[in-house]
């Protein structure tokens, strides 16, 4: 069926609290800034830029930093 819509969870660390959970994304209606994620732990809205600013492009600076 064409209009079911499938859920993603995704892997994120809250900015307020620093604990990580696995949500899945709040759609928020048209404005892109209420697109995101409730921390569960602490209740904060987590933007989705915040949630994937810092992530798997960070990992390879840490790398050559270290080597």
């Amino acid at each position: 069926m064409s209009g079911v819509a499938q859920e993603h969870s995704y892997d994120v660390e809250c900015p307020h609290c620093h604990k990580t959970f696995a949500g899945e994304r709040i759609d928020g209606g048209r404005a892109a800034r209420y697109r995101g994620f409730k921390c569960p732990h602490c209740k904060l809205f987590v933007p989705l830029q915040r949630a994937t600013d810092g992530g798997p492009s960070e990992a390879p600076s840490r790398d050559r930093a270290a080597g």
